[in-house]
């Protein structure tokens, strides 16, 4: 081996003919660079190398690649491509500010900046022509600037490409100069990687990795070239899977020739549309390019030593233009949440561009108010309120009910039903969760003596003529039951002289002679609602008891019943292990209530295709998702408002489903707890 690599070396250095002296560019008719990439495999010497860049004669390539390539060190040869600043020209100058508030407008920038709260300030890598490191709009917020070229040389703008572009990404806002950013304020890390005329592959790859080692959150990427690179698309693959976004323009040719690195997967590829919502005329589309942004005569900041009408400020057109507008809301994004990945980062503008039918390429035009929207409310089942929520959750599960009949030996009840518990008493309303799922019925929540004509029309679309009421009048007043009567609606009331009592009543309609029965403390709800997805899939009546005694009612249900198995939920904190004795019940329990939730789910080994996620710091969301989730085949699962439980982080991580949803609005379970959510499920 040692003298295979010693031949390899001599080769390299006996070929002066072949080899030029290194120089950032190589005539293009004559020289070319090359780009030798060594194993990473192996006790190569060279294992650990970067590839080597080389100029030779462009006539002799294929004759050196075979050469090299013949190496048993070599993984392959290359050319090491150019890449050209995706920019038009445009030699106007405009002086007034006005023009940049009207393609924000397109963006719908001002409405994202009455939501945006920023609680993070990210890093966006610039790699490009370099920067005006003094300019007034973006001198504060510059790291970490580095020259590929001329490592150790200043980053310094011989073009203004890459200061426009930096501007238009992050130009300092409400620092009494210039102009805005979308992201208002975050670092820029200025890297050169190109001069007056473009990059190479080879140098734009360089660049990516430092962005990467150096905690870039973002990187953008205004150049464009029609080759594919293996070197580049190694160290753009390298950044996506370490969860970094990356952001390229798509090319200016007016064509639907892929450009690179834009066309690499993974990458946001990013295409220009006018004023007037079209596409501009000099802007590459097709499948390969993903969204479109403003990119015709945007205004931003030029090198102050540039000769403009506006010192330090210009326009320029291009889909170099149209990329940094998108890194800047990405950033936006960011700066809303720091644990979102580029992969998440990727999905949210993507997924709320808009206008798809408009513009020739695979989605739509990107909006920074519609996009923090999906942050908010992915896969999210939420209304203004608990009422309303429940009826959104019915609508997600249901389009029309069917008719039934249920018998408790005594009472006979027929109709096409929905159930209706109130939002106060969680007691009343867990308990009816196995009901409503024997009779594929929706469950939706009433306060005392209010419920909204929302819920009444919802029951009446769906073809309820039978409403269930569960619990008494201090539940549930007569008042709403006049309102069902008067909208058309027959309502029977299922209630006790206790929540006790009246869980019995609601279990008498679903228990089974010799079969199962949950049984939880009936001033813990926590444990009811994990409880409620299995004993709802079983046909077990959920039954309550205090901590250290059992009601009669409940221990004549359990007497009469004679059920094989009993399953007490929760510790002995909420049930003492002296009622579990007189019960000769199974315990199911864990440290705390989310640690109950995945015994339950474990302990039953219940196969799901999916989640829904709910607060275990309140019932309301969870006893109707519950339901659902039931109907659905998927799992309940709770978690804090702005956490998730390390015992429920495990539990996920071991399964392969993906499919999710979060129940209640964003006080009751956090956009970040979300993402998260989402992060543990799909990945970077």
């Amino acid at each position: 081996m040692k003298k295979s690599l010693c031949f390899l070396l001599v080769m390299l250095m006996c070929l002066p003919s072949l080899f030029e002296k290194e120089v950032v560019h190589a005539s293009q008719e004559e020289n070319m660079r090359i780009i030798v990439k060594y194993k990473e495999k192996g006790n190569y010497s060279f294992s650990k190398a970067k590839p080597q860049i080389k100029n030779i004669k462009q006539k002799d390539f294929s004759k050196i690649k075979k050469e090299l390539e013949s190496q048993e060190e070599v993984e392959y040869v290359e050319e090491d491509n150019f890449f050209y600043y995706t920019n038009t020209t445009n030699n106007t100058n405009d002086p007034h500010y006005p023009y940049q508030k009207d393609y924000l407008q397109v963006m719908n920038v001002q409405e994202a900046w009455s939501g945006y709260e920023q609680s993070y300030k990210p890093v966006v890598a610039v790699l490009d022509s370099g920067i005006d490191l003094h300019h007034l709009d973006l001198k504060e917020n510059i790291v970490n600037p580095y020259n590929v070229l001329s490592p150790s040389s200043m980053p310094v703008d011989e073009i203004g490409h890459g200061t426009h572009v930096a501007g238009i990404v992050g130009a300092k806002t409400n620092n009494g100069n210039g102009i805005v950013s979308i992201v208002k304020d975050t670092y820029i890390m200025p890297i050169k990687v190109g001069d007056r005329q473009g990059a190479f592959a080879s140098d734009i790859a360089s660049g990516v990795d430092y962005a990467v080692e150096n905690g870039a959150d973002i990187i953008n990427i205004s150049i464009a070239g029609p080759t594919q690179n293996n070197t580049l698309k190694e160290a753009i693959d390298k950044a996506v899977n370490s969860g970094v976004m990356v952001v390229a323009a798509a090319g200016n040719n007016s064509s639907d020739t892929v450009e690179y690195p834009a066309g690499y997967p993974g990458v946001m590829s990013v295409g220009a549309s006018n004023l007037t919502g079209e596409l501009a005329d000099f802007s590459n589309f097709g499948d390969s390019v993903s969204v479109v942004a403003p990119g015709v005569e945007i205004f931003s900041t030029l090198p102050t030593s540039f000769s403009t009408s506006i010192s330090g400020y210009g326009k320029m057109s291009g889909t170099s233009m149209a990329a940094p507008l998108v890194s800047s809301q990405a950033a936006m994004l960011k700066s809303t949440d720091k644990n979102l990945t580029g992969r998440q980062l990727k999905e949210i503008i993507e997924e709320s561009s808009k206008n798809a039918l408009d513009f020739p390429i695979r989605l739509g035009q990107v909006n920074a108010a519609d996009s923090l929207q999906y942050y908010h409310g992915k896969n999210r089942i939420s209304g203004k309120n608990s009422l309303e929520t429940s009826v959104e959750v019915a609508k997600k599960g249901w389009d029309t009910v069917s008719s039934s009949t249920l018998t408790n030996g005594n009472r006979v009840l027929k109709g096409s039903f929905a159930i209706l518990s109130s939002n106060k008493t969680f007691a009343d309303s867990l308990s009816v969760i196995p009901l409503a799922y024997k009779i594929n019925s929706p469950i939706f929540l009433s306060e005392k003596s209010y419920l909204p004509q929302v819920t009444i029309s919802s029951m009446k679309e769906m073809g309820v003529d039978h409403v269930i009421v569960v619990g008494g009048e201090q539940a549930i007043s007569k008042s709403v039951e006049d309102k069902l009567n008067a909208n058309g609606l027959k309502s029977t009331r299922i209630s006790g002289k206790t929540r006790y009592d009246t869980a019995v009543e609601i279990s008498k309609f679903v228990a089974k002679e010799n079969g199962e029965v949950m049984i939880v403390n009936g001033k813990s709800f926590p444990d009811a609602l994990s409880a409620s997805v299995e004993a709802a899939k079983r046909s077990m009546p959920i039954v309550f008891v205090e901590e250290t005694w059992v009601p009669s009612a409940t221990k004549d249900f359990l007497d009469l019943h004679d059920f094989s198995n009993k399953y007490i939920i929760g510790g002995t904190k909420p049930i003492s292990d002296s009622v579990k004795k007189s019960l000769e019940a199974t315990r199911i329990s864990g440290a705390d209530r989310y640690k109950t939730n995945i015994a339950v789910a474990e302990y039953f080994h219940s196969s799901y295709n999916g989640y829904y996620f709910a607060t275990g710091a309140d019932f309301k969301d969870a006893l109707t998702g519950g339901l659902l989730a039931a109907k659905q085949g998927k799992a309940l699962m709770l978690v804090r408002p702005s956490d998730i439980d390390s015992a429920t982080k495990n539990y996920l991580e071991k399964r392969n489903h993906q499919e999710f949803g979060i129940l209640g609005g964003r006080k009751a379970v956090q956009s970040s707890v979300l993402w998260k959510i989402d992060k543990i499920l799909l990945g970077n």
